[in-house]
C-alpha cells in the first residue's frame, strides 16, 4: 500500500514540474532571441513568452555581456503596455504636475507684481 502511494507522490510531482517546464518551450525562446537579433521584434510575441527570454537572457552571462538583446526585449515589454498604464514601480504621467507648477508659477509671479507696487 505504502509503495502506491510513494509511486502516485512521484507521478504528481513529475506532472507537476512538466507543467511548469512546458510553460514556455526552448524552442519559441530561440526564436524569440533569434528575432531579436537585428534590434527589432518582428514576431507576435506574448508578454509571458517574452519574459521567459528575459529569464533566460538573465541566466547566460555572454548574452548579457555580447548583445543587446535583452535591452531589446525589455522595449518590446514596455511597448506592449497600454498607453498611461504604469509598471509596478512607477506612476503613470497625469500632467497634474505641469499644472501645479504653472499654478504655483503664475501666483508667485502675481505676488512679487502685487508687492512691488505697494512699495511704489
Amino acid at each position: 500500500m505504502s509503495k502506491l502511494i510513494i509511486v502516485a507522490l512521484v507521478t504528481v510531482l513529475v506532472l507537476a514540474v512538466a507543467a511548469v517546464a512546458y510553460a514556455v518551450p526552448q524552442s519559441v525562446i530561440d526564436a524569440i532571441i533569434d528575432d531579436a537579433q537585428d534590434g527589432t521584434i518582428d514576431g507576435d510575441w506574448t508578454a509571458e513568452e517574452i519574459q521567459a527570454a528575459l529569464a533566460y537572457l538573465r541566466d547566460d552571462p555572454l548574452y548579457q555581456q555580447y548583445s543587446d538583446v535583452e535591452g531589446v526585449l525589455e522595449d518590446y515589454l514596455a511597448g506592449l503596455q497600454d498607453p498611461g498604464v504604469a509598471g509596478a514601480d512607477e506612476l503613470a504621467f497625469t500632467g497634474a504636475e505641469i499644472l501645479l507648477l504653472l499654478g504655483a508659477g503664475a501666483g508667485l509671479a502675481g505676488s512679487g507684481a502685487l508687492l512691488r507696487r505697494r512699495r511704489d
